[in-house]
């Protein structure tokens, strides 16, 4: 199966996937914004526009990936995808939080 997704671009996705999962509720909750509104941009950049329905935080990062499966079918700089993903795990790695 194809998959047009650079490698560096994959792995800012793992990443970025990984501290999803650690994020509490709540914060995930507030940050699913972040990740719709990075999927829109994306979506966008590829002239597949439109809007991203709010599903919740559930699912946030799925709608995140096929946002960057799109993208980078559509020739959007490999560049641009990974710097947008760094950005968007480093903003959610500055929050602090505790695990129970």
């Amino acid at each position: 199966m194809y998959d047009p997704v650079p490698p560096s671009v994959r792995t800012e996705l793992t990443r970025l996937g990984d501290r999803w999962h650690q994020l509490p509720i709540d914060r995930a909750r507030s940050a699913s914004v972040d990740l719709r509104s990075l999927a829109m941009g994306l979506l966008d950049q590829a002239n597949q526009g439109g809007s991203l329905p709010d599903l919740g935080p559930a699912a946030a990062l799925d709608q995140l990936r096929v946002a960057v499966f799109e993208a980078a079918r559509c020739a959007v700089p490999e560049a641009d995808l990974a710097a947008g993903l760094a950005q968007l795990r480093r903003r959610l790695a500055a929050t602090e939080f505790t695990r129970p």
